[in-house]
């Protein structure tokens, strides 16, 4: 892990955390909820030794990166904005996507609005969804699942009331609401 280096990369005033090792071809990870680039760091120090330039950025709220000052106001479109924002900052055309849970999306709509720049998308935990009406379909999710957990009024506040998460995820307001892209 003593090869992944941090940067920050300033998107729309927000600073972005992103973790990195320089090597080759892109594959960009995307974590879920609620986790941030380390949880990519084993398969980070994996694919980089196979020859790939790995990056594992924070989305915003999350990690190290900066909260938006209105976090109710973000939508997934956001995080495919700062995924372009990020790739443009570091001159890179085109990755591999590896995206998991709460990254899905924006992974695969990065992919839909950006096709030239996308070689593919690996997706873990959910299917493919297009945004906007849809919402997860649980008929397809095991009862239990955690998203249906938290969207029970102050669920989520009890459950991770009991921990610090100032560290890990500031705001989770947008991934609750009625998706909009």
């Amino acid at each position: 892990m003593e090869q992944i280096r941090h940067k920050y990369v300033d998107v729309g005033g927000l600073k972005l955390h992103v973790a990195e090792i320089e090597t080759g071809s892109v594959v960009v990870f995307l974590h879920g909820f609620p986790e941030i680039w380390y949880s990519w760091r084993y398969q980070m120090t994996a694919v980089a030794n196979a020859g790939f330039r790995a990056i594992a950025p924070d989305f915003r709220g999350y990690g190290l990166s900066e909260q938006p000052l209105e976090p109710e106001k973000s939508t997934f479109k956001d995080l495919v904005d700062d995924l372009l924002a990020i790739l443009d900052s570091f001159h890179i055309s085109k990755v591999f996507l590896v995206a998991k849970d709460f990254g899905v999306r924006p992974a695969y709509h990065f992919a839909l609005l950006y096709p030239e720049r996308v070689i593919g998308v690996v997706s873990l935990g959910l299917p493919f969804m297009l945004a906007g009406a849809q919402s997860l379909p649980r008929e397809i999710l095991p009862d239990g699942f955690y998203v249906f957990r938290f969207t029970e009024p102050e669920r989520a506040e009890t459950d991770f009331g009991r921990l610090d998460v100032k560290t890990s995820c500031k705001t989770s307001t947008f991934f609750f609401q009625e998706v909009k892209f």
